[in-house]
């Protein structure tokens, strides 16, 4: 499955990199350019960066909602160049940022490498692939777009082998279209997985018309055209359900059987954990 969206990868027929700069500016206004200017010009650099490249050296691999800008050679964390091999979930053959995608046809995470294996499954049931076989699962702003997140881990935890691992990256609500909505809890998140909640839920629809900033969303278009895809999230999965802080990761982590390894906040929008299969 790949819920999106995902930062640095925009949508088919997305607003130009001009509109989008416009429309940051108009918002943001000198903040906003500040912030912008300074994470181009000093890079962000992620403190777990050597432990998630060790990790990711020679590993086997499986991503839910890839391709991600930031795994790439020369990004944040550029497990692609490191793991041996990548295969990756997406929800369905036609999304709002990848087309055309065949079930167990070719991934192409790397234009140095073989492509890996591409899957059609949601990312709460990844039906096909056997228990184990992967050293490495990655997912980067993806969780938030699924309805039940601890289903969601706990099947990603099953693909794992015992002492492998599960690099999560989730956006950062204080510096995305999310700030003004509160923490989604663990008590939620739990009542979530007991009652399997599917992905045709709008629970939090009515808080996000609400709370969510337009204006830190570029991609969304007027409020018209927001209102009206946020009603057919079930076919597109463009909402994000659940808003995560570092604290809830860890919860959430915890719950599911993965042991938290590291978790930070990085620049320009990511929280990142790194965590372990204790099974």
């Amino acid at each position: 499955m790949r819920p999106p969206p995902n930062p640095g990868q925009p949508p088919r027929s997305s607003p130009s990199a001009w509109q989008r700069f416009q429309h940051r500016l108009r918002h943001g206004g000198l903040p906003w350019l500040t912030s912008a200017v300074f994470n181009r010009l000093v890079p962000a650099r992620a403190a777990i960066r050597h432990h998630v490249l060790q990790v990711a050296t020679g590993a086997v691999g499986l991503e839910v909602g890839g391709p991600s800008p930031v795994f790439s050679r020369g990004a944040l964390l550029p497990v692609y160049e490191h793991a041996e091999a990548i295969d990756n979930v997406n929800f369905t053959s036609n999304t709002a940022w990848e087309k055309d995608l065949v079930n167990e046809g070719p991934y192409v995470f790397s234009d140095t490498k073989p492509p890996g294996r591409q899957y059609l499954r949601e990312a709460t049931v990844l039906g096909g692939l056997p228990t184990g076989r992967y050293d490495l699962l990655i997912s980067s702003h993806c969780l938030e777009h699924v309805a039940n997140p601890l289903a969601a881990l706990a099947e990603w935890r099953r693909v794992v082998r015992p002492g492998g691992h599960l690099l999560l990256l989730l956006p950062d609500p204080q510096r995305t279209f999310d700030h003004r909505r509160p923490a989604t809890t663990l008590d939620h998140l739990r009542a979530d997985r007991d009652r399997q909640t599917g992905e045709d839920d709008l629970t939090h629809l009515d808080e996000i018309l609400r709370l969510h900033d337009l204006g830190r969303d570029p991609h969304a278009g007027s409020r018209e055209a927001f209102v009206a895809r946020a009603r057919l999230n079930p076919e597109n999965r463009c909402l994000h359900h659940h808003v995560f802080d570092l604290e809830l990761m860890r919860a959430a982590l915890s719950e599911t059987g993965w042991q938290p390894l590291a978790l930070e906040r990085t620049r320009p929008l990511h929280l990142i954990a790194l965590a372990r299969n204790g099974a």
